[in-house]
């Protein structure tokens, strides 16, 4: 069994994020690795509804994202989007990610996501549930 599953995801790269030399803009890498963490949580049954008695664990903020750039994503297309968790601690979650073209054979970007979960009201770190961990 494998203890820490990759999440792909199939992202849509559309006109309007490419730049005067029809690339893919490197700002627009964040909302694609978003969208498929999103993505993953509710392939897990998790709400992002403001409902804290559904899901304890959707007040978060982005504490880090780093990206590596490796080739160009040139033109509109779908890219792919692997994730997975390296680490969750008390209160952050660092996931991995890999952008490739969708038939995984070439890597345009890859990186790492910290969040940490806040107190929804002191917005002071706070610890994840067990049904997070």
């Amino acid at each position: 069994m494998d203890l820490n599953p990759k999440f792909t995801y199939l992202s849509q790269v559309h006109f309007d994020e490419l730049d005067p030399m029809s690339i893919l803009h490197n700002s627009r890498f964040a909302a694609h690795v978003e969208r498929a963490i999103s993505h993953w949580y509710a392939s897990g049954g998790y709400s992002w509804e403001l409902n804290v008695d559904d899901n304890p664990d959707q007040f978060h903020v982005v504490r880090d994202l780093r990206i590596e750039y490796m080739n160009p994503v040139i033109g509109p297309k779908t890219m792919r989007i692997d994730v997975w968790i390296e680490h969750v601690g008390t209160t952050r979650c660092v996931y991995g990610f890999l952008c490739s073209s969708a038939d995984g054979n070439v890597p345009y970007a890859r990186g790492e996501r910290t969040i940490v979960k806040v107190d929804r009201h002191s917005y002071r770190p706070a610890p994840w549930s067990e049904t997070f961990r």
